[in-house]
């Protein structure tokens, strides 16, 4: 069963401290909703919302359902492309398969979602990687259940569900060594987007020291850099596309590993508590075979997953039907957190890599 709700007051207290590191925005791309409607994003609310009104998705009777004890689970996240699996897999009843009712739930940060997950509030949260293994290392008792999106190498400039950093249409900086001296916008500041810059251009020869990074919400970056506050924006999907028609371009793919690697960066994971994971295992192993189904659906469905996003996000259909895509992995490999956490000490963010194998540890033990 769905277990009792859990009593961590210390713990949650913890997590909403862990809003400096994570910001308004988790590190990977989970953007709070905006609030204000970006252009090309729909101001009318979403046909289907995640918000605290919204009714519990009801699973019905199925032959592989009625041989375990059903539950349901409270799935607390920020509402943005990398979570359009998780709605699919509703619609098309892969948890129901599991005899599991997903009440799916929406946050404005990645540190509300940990606290409502180590509190007990929620069963299951998902954020960046970045803000999760930074809660391992402070010792909040986090365990990944499953991916939420990763980029791998872009190919033909295509940017493959990538960060991006876009110019004004009369800058000249033209190649990322241009960048070096610049200010450059992110959405929170020592989290993934940056790491991500910073790799990226270091690789194709500019020096990332020299970058200044300022934090600006993601609606609001194409009005910055056209105002000249600053010189270049790192953004994600939709804004990408946003931005493009207004004028700005692209210099930079911050795809931050070398493309020979075969390393996919991963953008989130869904994630539960240490406890919760103890108490009640078959639920958890439960869930994360859903959601690698879930997974490999949108993966192997991509119009789906784009049609499905105007339901729990403010984004436009039409502009939905040509965001870029992330990956949706099935699973999430021990190598490519580690490799985050390199690059958390490498840049600063972190003394020593944190413990990415804790953090996947339920993962790794579920079949």
């Amino acid at each position: 069963m769905a277990g009792r709700p859990m009593h961590v007051a210390g713990l949650a207290v913890a997590a909403l401290m862990l809003a400096s590191c994570s910001g308004g925005v988790t590190a990977g791309g989970d953007a709070a909703p905006p609030s204000e409607v970006a252009a090309g994003m729909d101001e009318s609310p979403p046909a289907a919302t995640a918000d605290a009104d919204a009714p519990v998705v009801a699973p019905t009777e199925s032959p592989a359902a009625a041989d375990v004890e059903p539950a349901t689970l409270r799935v607390i996240q920020v509402p943005v492309i990398t979570k359009a699996p998780l709605y699919l897999g509703i619609e098309q009843g892969l948890f129901e398969e599991e005899g599991l009712t997903i009440d799916a739930q929406a946050a404005q940060t990645g540190a509300a979602v940990t606290a409502a997950v180590v509190s007990g509030e929620a069963q299951i949260g998902s954020s960046a990687v970045v803000p999760q293994l930074l809660a391992v290392a402070q010792g909040l008792p986090l365990r990944a259940v499953a991916a939420s999106g990763a980029t791998a190498a872009p190919t033909d400039d295509e940017p493959n569900g990538n960060f991006v950093v876009l110019v004004g249409s009369d800058s000249d900086i033209e190649t990322a060594e241009d960048l070096n001296g610049t200010t450059i916008a992110v959405n929170a500041l020592q989290a993934a987007i940056e790491l991500a810059v910073r790799a990226a251009a270091d690789r194709e020869g500019a020096d990332s020291s020299t970058f200044e990074f300022v934090a600006i919400p993601f609606p609001e970056m194409s009005a910055a850099l056209a105002a000249g506050r600053v010189d270049a924006i790192a953004v994600v999907e939709p804004f990408f596309q946003a931005a493009v028609s207004q004028g700005h371009r692209p210099v930079l793919i911050a795809y931050p590993y070398d493309p020979d690697s075969g390393l996919e960066f991963a953008l989130g994971a869904f994630f539960t508590s240490a406890e919760y994971a103890e108490q009640n295992p078959d639920v958890v192993e439960r869930f994360i075979r859903a959601m690698r189904k879930a997974n490999e659906y949108a993966q192997e469905h991509p119009d789906e997953a784009r049609a499905i996003m105007p339901t729990f996000t403010r984004i436009a259909p039409e502009v939905a039907a040509d965001v870029s895509l992330p990956n949706f992995p099935a699973d999430l490999p021990l190598e490519e957190v580690e490799a985050q956490a390199e690059l958390m000490v490498r840049y600063g963010i972190a003394d020593e890599p944190p413990d990415a194998r804790t953090l996947l540890s339920v993962l790794e033990a579920t079949p």
